[in-house]
C-alpha cells in the first residue's frame, strides 16, 4: 500500500489534470451539483486518507472564523462525529458577551488570552473552566476580551 503522502500527491496530481481539463471546456459547461452517489464516493476517499494519518495539525492560518453572537466569533478546528465533539477557537470582542447556553456533554474552555466573567466568577488566561452535562450557564461577559480554547458537543 502506498505511504499516505504518496496517496496525496497523486489525488493531487489527478485533481489538477481535471481541473486543467474542465476549464478548457470553460462556460460550455452547466454548473451541476454531484450526485449523492459521487458524494458518497468523495467522503468515503477523505475517510480513507483520514484513517490513515497517525497525526493532525491545523494551521493557525487555516479555518474560517464565523460569527457566533454579536462580538463573538468562532473558528472550526476539528470534528469528531463519531464522539459527537469538536473544538473551536472562540474570540470574545471587547465588551461582548456569550448568550445562556445548555451542555449535553462536558465542555472545556481554556483561556488562552484575556479574561471573561461568568456568574461573578472571573476567569482569567491558563485558566480551564468546566461545563458540566445537563447544566445550563449564564451569561460570559468579557470587559477587554478574550480568546478560548473549546472543546464541546456538536451543535
Amino acid at each position: 500500500m502506498a505511504e499516505p503522502n504518496d496517496e496525496d500527491a497523486a489525488f493531487r496530481a489527478l485533481a489538477a489534470l481535471w481541473d486543467r481539463r474542465l476549464a478548457e471546456a470553460g462556460a460550455a459547461l452547466e454548473a451541476e451539483a454531484p450526485s449523492p452517489q459521487v458524494w458518497d464516493k468523495i467522503a468515503a476517499r477523505v475517510d480513507q486518507l483520514e484513517a490513515g494519518r497517525r497525526t493532525r495539525t491545523v494551521a493557525a492560518e487555516d479555518g474560517v472564523w464565523r460569527v457566533s453572537s454579536p462580538g463573538v466569533w468562532r473558528k472550526l478546528l476539528h470534528v469528531d462525529a463519531e464522539g459527537g465533539w469538536q473544538a473551536m477557537l472562540v474570540r470574545i470582542e471587547a465588551g461582548a458577551s456569550v448568550p445562556p447556553h445548555a451542555h449535553p456533554m462536558l465542555e472545556e474552555c481554556l483561556v488562552l488570552e484575556g479574561e471573561f466573567e461568568l456568574a461573578g466568577e472571573a476567569v482569567r488566561k491558563g485558566d480551564l473552566h468546566l461545563a458540566f452535562p445537563g447544566r445550563d450557564h449564564a451569561p460570559i461577559f468579557s470587559r477587554a476580551g478574550a480568546l478560548l480554547y473549546i472543546r464541546a458537543a456538536i451543535d
